[in-house]
């Protein structure tokens, strides 16, 4: 259960605008930096990704520390952070990834299929195309703290840990549900991803709902970003140790 707390409407909408904000300067910074003719370079298309990776997740959760402190509350009363139930946290977080894997690849290629029937070629996100083009350790080891921590912590307490709950404690419970999955699904501009994602989000809330705890989703979000990672950076391997056509 959800610990009842209201986000108020002014400071909420100046953290939304201040998110809001941050998705843009990552990239107006780098265009003010780089030619654009570099953009189409690996070390572009990467020193992009670094700049926005930094700009967002480090801004947003700076307008959370804000946030916070307007609303005199500290990050584990705000997000339900407890070592109570510790266990039952962690279990039912690695449930909810061993659900929303499968289903979320099966949604994927559901999709990719739907598309194909309309003359419609799934393209791969502009992220996961920088990762699989990237040539050093160095490289895939940001990728993997920005896939892996960055993302799942910066995104649980903007979707599930802010929005969601200031919508459904304003009287709203299905539009606070599909509204924030769509959101979260959306934010990733991929349509091949938007169904298994929109999926994965409302698995996120309904852990969120039983643990009122938001480390379930963040560690049930990481893991699956972790296994995605993991397919992706060997997949050669996986194909050959699976004898699969590549």
């Amino acid at each position: 259960m959800l610990p009842e707390r209201k986000w108020e409407a002014e400071p909420l909408l100046r953290f939304v605008a201040g998110v809001c904000f941050c998705l843009s300067i990552g990239a107006l910074a780098s265009s003010a930096v780089l030619p654009k003719a570099a953009f189409a370079t690996q070390e572009g298309k990467f020193f992009l990704f670094v700049t926005n990776s930094l700009v967002l997740h480090g801004g947003t959760l700076l307008l959370v520390a804000v946030l916070l402190r307007q609303h005199g509350i500290g990050w584990c009363e705000g997000f339900g952070f407890r070592r109570e139930g510790i266990v039952r946290t962690l279990g039912l977080a690695l449930a909810g990834v061993l659900v929303a894997l499968p289903v979320a690849l099966a949604l994927q290629q559901l999709s990719a299929m739907g598309m194909k029937s309309v003359s419609v070629q799934p393209e791969v996100q502009v992220v996961v195309q920088t990762l699989q083009e990237t040539q050093t350790l160095q490289q895939r080891v940001f990728f993997a703290f920005v896939a892996i921590l960055g993302a799942p912590v910066v995104e649980e307490i903007l979707f599930r840990g802010i929005l969601y709950p200031a919508v459904k404690q304003r009287g709203w419970p299905q539009m606070a549900l599909w509204g924030t999955s769509l959101l979260f699904a959306l934010t990733h501009a991929n349509t091949a991803t938007f169904l298994p994602l929109t999926f994965l989000a409302m698995v996120l809330v309904f852990l969120y709902e039983r643990t009122g705890n938001l480390l379930a989703p963040i560690l049930t979000h990481s893991l699956f970003n972790a296994a995605n990672y993991c397919a992706l950076v060997f997949q050669g391997e996986l194909r050959q140790f699976f004898k699969l056509p590549s």
